[in-house]
């Protein structure tokens, strides 16, 4: 009797708990379930997934809008290709950053202040981890240009942004490899377009009489190419150009200018997906006066050249190691350049003339370099204060670096950043983050020009950049 009430208070035991493990099976698979349905319902809603480990998404899309469209050109009614908005975006497994290519003629500090306050609202990427620079065609258009058709323009820019970082994002794929490449691009492509004339006096763009160029062009040309896993590569090229002679070309139309048929023609020679970033090209130029300096009479026409030159990079490329996101700003303060009260009447008195022919009377009459330098003395004395911030950001992954200056500076001040910086690849990464104007070299102030006629900044600002730069790379670096 008493073996049978031991036995019955067993079961009465067992069975409870084995009931109790049912349930937490049970309970356990219906949550696994809910689960899935809901990473279900996420993908098909939209929801961002990112890989665990480094991975690099591509993406691009048309911001041309519609014409006409005014341009440094003049107004542009037509469209022979169009404006693209490049974005690439690369992951560590934690955090992303966004490398960004818009073939327009520059991007306002305002408008690039609002872009990067959608990234972070939506994507959780801060101003510090965005490089948006402008390829600077001088067929397209200012990104914040207040005319009606810029308006226009600005509108579409705002809408097609977000949902390029998106698509950008989505396309995110695991970076198997990650090669930096260098080549240079053949001699009678690209020149310094500043010129010692025989009296002495320096010339922007110069004539048959010119000397010498004031230094010789940098004709380096980098790459660098992540090898994704089951997409396609994705190239970027860094080369520093002024604009490319579209407007000649194709006249009175919209376009990239040679960016265009340099990204088609790298796609297809390559099998990839490509994207142009513009370097240190204040003082270059396709335009030679040399006689018998200039083998092709645009860039449009160069771009065999261009090849040649990413396919020497390409073919001697290193391995390069990709690691943790890190990023870094400041913001400089420039010492801003004031003139005469007799010099600012006058840049008043040709803003201001009637037409174009009495404009072209007076800057000549009062000895400027054009009527943007007229321009450019107006802005500065009236609209700026003594100083100005200017904000400068780079972002570094493993051996690879991209340093963002919101101006055109020259290819010398580029090379000098590239030079010490303490990557194995560096970028220069032009007209980024705003546009605060040309800034030349300590060299080259003595010597005058347009770009110094215009540079809104005292003597030596070129370096202070560079100095800021490079320690900037150099916080990066310690920050690994």
């Amino acid at each position: 009797m008493k073996r049978l009430f031991a036995f019955l208070c067993l079961c009465a035991m067992i069975f409870p708990l084995a009931s109790c493990a049912a349930d937490s099976l049970e309970t356990e698979t219906v949550k696994e379930e809910a689960e899935v349905k809901t990473v279900a319902k996420e993908k098909k809603t939209g929801a961002l997934f990112y890989p665990d480990s480094f991975a690099v998404g591509y993406a691009r899309a048309d911001i041309t809008g519609t014409p006409p469209h005014p341009s440094q050109s003049g107004e542009l009614t037509g469209v022979h290709d169009p404006l693209m908005l490049t974005c690439t975006a690369v992951w560590d497994g934690e955090q992303a950053a966004l490398i960004m290519s818009a073939d327009v003629l520059q991007i306002n500090r305002d408008v690039h202040l609002r872009l990067c306050r959608m990234a972070e609202e939506k994507f959780g990427i801060p101003e510090e981890r965005i490089i948006l620079s402008a390829t600077h065609t001088h067929t397209g258009l200012t990104v914040g240009n207040d005319s009606p058709a810029g308006a226009r323009f600005l509108t579409n820019f705002y809408k097609v942004f977000p949902q390029v970082v998106e698509e950008a994002l989505r396309d995110l794929d695991e970076v198997e490899a990650a090669y930096a490449g260098k080549g240079e691009v053949e001699e009678g492509v690209t020149f310094v377009r500043r010129y010692l004339m025989p009296d002495g006096t320096y010339k922007t763009h110069g004539d048959e009489t010119a000397v010498r160029h004031e230094t010789d062009a940098d004709r380096e040309l980098r790459t660098v190419r992540f090898d994704r896993k089951t997409k396609k590569d994705v190239l970027l090229v860094n080369y520093q150009t002024h604009h490319g002679g579209a407007g000649s070309v194709y006249p009175g139309c919209i376009s990239a200018d040679w960016v265009h048929p340099f990204r088609s023609s790298a796609e297809q020679e390559f099998d990839c997906l490509f994207s142009y970033q513009s370097g240190a090209e204040g003082n270059i130029n396709f335009v030679s006066p040399i006689p018998g300096e200039r083998k092709y009479p645009t860039f449009v026409k160069a771009i065999p050249a261009f090849i040649t030159a990413t396919k020497a990079a390409l073919e001697t490329e290193e391995k390069a190691e990709t690691g943790k996101i890190v990023s870094a700003s400041t913001v400089v303060v420039a010492t801003v350049k004031k003139d005469t009260p007799e010099r600012i009447a006058r840049a008043q008195e040709i803003s201001g003339a009637e037409n174009e022919e009495k404009k072209t009377f007076l800057v000549k009459q009062y000895g400027f370099q054009s009527e943007h330098e007229a321009g450019a003395v107006l802005k500065r004395n009236n609209q700026l204060g003594e100083t100005e911030d200017v904000p400068l950001n780079c972002i570094v992954f493993g051996d690879l670096a991209f340093a963002a200056f919101p101006f055109e500076q020259f290819d010398t001040s580029g090379k000098e950043v590239r030079d010490a910086s303490p990557y194995k690849m560096t970028f220069i990464n032009g007209l980024s983050g705003g546009t605060y104007g040309y800034m030349p070299t300590l060299e080259a102030f003595p010597h005058g020009g347009y770009e110094v006629a215009v540079c809104p900044y005292t003597p030596g600002c070129a370096e202070m950049f560079t100095e800021a730069m490079q320690k900037l790379l150099t916080e990066c670096k310690n920050k690994e």
